[in-house]
């Protein structure tokens, strides 16, 4: 049965789901606040002509194939390979750490050590727990601890521990892709063009915040959460980015397109943006990021995963279940998903929301709830 459905948010998420709904038949409208679409996932051209993303670098990467043959279908990629980087004490690190690379540290001894004292089971109590389980009290205060408290404003004590199981690790070779053995690469022509393709022939309103869904069978709403339901249940805690550029200026070596800064007074990290969209130039455009919280205006990015934050989300999850709202992709989730895991989740909700309407709120509210926890 052919449903009539309003999506909201112009982002990558809302343009897959938008995407693929419509492909099953049914009648779709997207609603976008802002004057553009693609939401955070947007590409523009420098002052001195480089394709650059201002929300940050987003490189798309996956080892799903029906997940890279969605997004083939709309733009082909350029093929660049995810290398990082990272400085402590004025040395450049490739990033995720090696031991080999470790050698040119001067607690190189103490950090041996330590690793080769490493517990035999993880402790699984808190982010800094299983992070000191896995790289020891030297390595990860030189590494891990002070980024992950600059970027997400809380101690990491109060975030999980499977946030560190899934994101940090220490490998043995020298090997520096970020991403070994996945399909990844940046859409030739930039993020705005591929997401462009992406809503062809599906109706986009631009400058159109939500007011109300009554009349369709479903409201699908990648926005927050939270300010979908007007924050009945106060905020939840989101992290943000402000952004500095500087035109030409140096960069430590051209097999990292971007490079963590966790010693810094300001910024987190950097980006160069002629690696990352592997321009042909004699310029570049560097971008510099300063996070910060989601407050005053800024753009909610990146959502905290506290104990708390996770207990409001769920209230929150429920009282929108009980609604003709269905929500996905990061703010929806609120959970911080990579690129192919939003696009990943667009193909996991479509059974929901195409049975959304004879759903109970309790059915709707645990089928969610399943799909959420696999990320």
């Amino acid at each position: 049965m052919s449903l009539k459905i309003l999506v909201v948010g112009a982002g990558l998420s809302g343009a897959a789901v938008a995407r693929l709904l419509r492909d099953r038949g049914h009648r779709i409208l997207v609603v976008e606040k802002e004057g553009h679409i693609g939401g955070l996932c947007i590409t523009k051209i420098s002052p001195n002509g480089l394709h650059y993303e201002p929300f940050g670098a987003r490189t798309f990467h996956s080892r799903k194939p029906d997940i890279v043959a969605f997004v083939r279908r709309f733009a082909d990629f350029n093929g660049y390979v995810h290398r990082k980087g990272i400085i402590i004490h004025g040395k450049l690190f490739p990033y995720p750490i090696n031991r080999e690379a470790l050698s040119a540290l001067g607690s190189r001894k103490r950090i041996f050590r330590e690793l080769d004292n490493l517990p035999d089971e993880i402790d699984k109590t808190n982010f800094e727990t299983a992070a000191l389980s896995l790289f020891g009290e030297t390595l990860y205060r030189l590494f891990i601890r002070n980024y992950t408290t600059r970027m997400w404003g809380v101690d990491p004590v109060h975030l999980p521990a499977d946030m560190a199981l899934r994101r940090l690790e220490l490998r043995d070779g020298p090997a520096a892709d970020l991403f070994p053995g996945e399909w990844q690469g940046l859409p030739t022509g930039g993020y705005s063009k591929f997401l462009g393709s992406m809503f062809e022939s599906i109706p986009v309103k631009l400058h159109t915040p939500f007011e109300t869904g009554d009349a369709y069978d479903v409201v699908v709403s990648s926005a927050p959460i939270d300010e979908m339901l007007s924050f009945r249940f106060g905020r939840l805690a989101y992290r943000s980015l402000r952004f500095d550029y500087q035109a030409d200026a140096p960069w430590e070596h051209d097999a990292f397109g971007t490079i963590n800064l966790p010693q810094d007074g300001t910024y987190i990290r950097k980006c160069n943006f002629k690696i990352l969209h592997r321009q042909e130039s004699r310029r570049n455009w560097i971008q510099y990021q300063e996070p910060m919280a989601a407050e005053n205006g800024r753009i909610a990015m990146y959502p905290v995963a506290t104990t708390e934050n996770e207990q409001a989300y769920i209230r929150y999850l429920r009282e929108i279940c009980a609604t003709r709202i269905c929500p996905v992709g990061r703010l929806g989730f609120s959970k911080y998903l990579n690129m192919d895991q939003a696009v990943e989740v667009a193909f996991r909700m479509l059974p929901v929301i195409e049975h959304y309407p004879r759903l109970s709120p309790e059915v709707r509210f645990e089928k969610i709830a399943a799909i959420r926890a696999k990320y």
